[in-house]
């Protein structure tokens, strides 16, 4: 993104809905010196670990950095002041997505560059990791797709955004009047090949064994079921489901903690740049 929009020539930038500021971090060092980052988010939890990171960070990176309380439709930011004002994982989250657009347009100068970094989720249900997993079972395949697609549709019914809006932004971008809409896609991929020789994949084997004893790493059945039934699911198509989650839980955490879990951790990742 950097080598494709010449961000080092920009010295105003948003993150918006940064949490604890880990892409604001990240991204820093790719725009012009003594650059001035903010970080908006509307949780105070998260404001509060990114300004303490910041105060850590601040003697080694050559960039400022400034995180306040604020939403996602309403920016406490002047109009046109940021040079790029960037998202991600946010607009899945949000009940007008395009609402949320035209704020970040509007804190962005002229010809200054909106970007959103958003994925479809649905894409995974689909991903085969092994050979052996292109031996499915139809009836159980279509039961799980359509215990995850009323999700997204409970999700999006309840007022708490769409899961898998990644390819439809640059046609919300289009609404939003932004020109110059460019569209990419992220190569990243998450692999876990055993035995899991690098840092990145032990890291990646042991997040995920947290996720899993802790339901952090997805919807709990409560939540899920809530889900599922706001998107006009029923009952018993959900148990049968669920009974499949917990049994694929309890093996993949098996075979993470012995390493012999193996993944090619696919993804389908947007990356749409939209000039003002």
């Amino acid at each position: 993104m950097a080598r494709r929009l010449n961000t080092k020539s920009y010295h105003n930038i948003a993150d918006i809905g940064c949490g604890y500021g880990s892409m604001t971090f990240r991204l820093a060092p790719y725009f012009a010196d003594s650059a001035h980052l903010i970080g908006i988010d509307f949780e105070e939890a998260y404001i509060k670990k990114a300004r303490q990171k910041a105060k850590r960070i601040q003697k080694s990176i050559n960039s400022r950095f400034t995180f306040q309380v604020g939403s996602a439709d309403k920016i406490p930011l002047e109009d046109g002041q940021m040079d790029l004002t960037f998202c991600q994982t946010l607009l899945i989250h949000v009940p007008k997505p395009t609402e949320v657009i035209k704020e970040m347009k509007r804190v962005t100068r002229s010809n200054g560059w909106v970007v959103a970094f958003e994925p479809n989720n649905l894409v995974s249900n689909l991903m085969f990791d092994s050979y052996a997993d292109t031996e499915y079972d139809v009836s159980d395949t279509l039961e799980m797709m359509e215990v995850r697609l009323r999700c997204e549709q409970g999700k999006r019914k309840l007022g708490e955004g769409f899961n898998s809006l990644g390819g439809a932004i640059p046609d919300l971008f289009r609404q939003a009047e932004l020109t110059n809409i460019q569209v990419w896609m992220s190569d990243k991929t998450l692999p876990l090949i055993p035995p899991y020789n690098s840092r990145e994949e032990r890291v990646r084997a042991a997040q995920l064994v947290d996720w899993l004893e802790n339901e952090e790493g997805g919807l709990g059945y409560q939540e899920t079921l809530h889900y599922f039934r706001a998107g006009g699911g029923k009952q018993h198509v959900f148990e049968s489901y669920w009974q499949r989650v917990l049994a694929y839980k309890a093996k993949l955490l098996t075979q993470l903690k012995s390493q012999t879990y193996f993944s090619s951790g696919g993804q389908l990742m947007y990356i749409v740049a939209g000039q003002v």
